[in-house]
């Protein structure tokens, strides 16, 4: 299933209409003609349709993303565009729109610093998505016995030196892909993230109605779940910051 891309009058990009089925080629004609109201609607019925079966496509949650965009609704559009990169985070198209389209919302949130091995490990791991580092591992440990066969059965020493030291970075290769794999599994699988999708919302300092407001957030705030209790979630936002709302004031990605 091909993507409807944004036309946007700044930065997103125009990509070719294509879908598999009959609801989603009604979709894509809506769309079109510029009755995103239809497409989302459309789109909405396909994606609960695949979810009743145990799928999610992150193609089709970038289009809802597209559609809602074009709707001017916001958080809607950043719930879904996160949605797909979740399923797929390497994928530039979609981290492009969610840049252009967070650009768009009222909270501007500092990033807390992190030790800087940490940050590049994360941006490795999203690279690809989990399948294609499982495929990768795969790959890896099929050459590495390749390796293994050519140094311990290979006559000439050059060889046998060069598939030792391929070997130990296969060995590596083989390690960090199933790492990747698993985490990125995990966290489609458990879900620790959220968008808030009320217009403002007070941040209180405990799970109570009539706790201490801390700070507000705005609706298409990104923010981390840390804990649950009862109809109230404790959250964090990139700065550090952390306090609890109602669970009705956001959507988990």
């Amino acid at each position: 299933m091909k993507r409807i891309i944004i036309i946007s009058l700044l930065l997103l990009s125009v990509n070719v209409i294509s879908f598999a089925n009959n609801a989603a080629d009604e979709a894509t004609a809506a769309y079109n003609k510029g009755d995103f109201s239809k497409a989302i609607e459309l789109l909405e019925k396909e994606k609960d349709s695949q979810k009743a079966k145990g799928v999610e496509s992150a193609d089709l949650y970038y289009n809802l993303g597209n559609a809602y965009f074009r709707n001017n609704d916001i958080d809607k559009a950043l719930l879904n565009y996160e949605r797909a990169l979740l399923l797929n985070p390497g994928d530039k198209d979609i981290k492009h729109n969610i840049e252009y389209v967070s650009s768009l919302t009222e909270d501007k949130i500092l990033v807390a610093d992190k030790f800087f091995l940490a940050d590049w490990l994360e941006a490795l791991q999203h690279c690809l998505n989990a399948n294609t580092w499982a495929t990768t591992a795969i790959v890896s440990f099929l050459l590495l016995i390749g390796c293994l066969f050519l140094y311990f059965f290979g006559k000439n020493i050059n060889i046998k030196k060069a598939s030792f030291y391929a070997g130990i970075f296969l060995i590596a290769v083989i390690i960090f892909s199933n790492v990747f794999a698993f985490r990125q599994k995990d966290e489609i699988k458990h879900r620790t993230t959220a968008i808030i999708m009320s217009g403002a919302v007070n941040v209180k300092s405990s799970p109570d109605i009539n706790s201490k407001d801390l700070f507000i957030l705005h609706s298409g705030t990104k923010v981390k779940i840390n804990k649950e209790d009862r109809r109230w979630l404790e959250i964090e936002i990139t700065d550090g910051n952390v306090g609890w709302v109602q669970r009705d004031a956001l959507e988990i990605i």
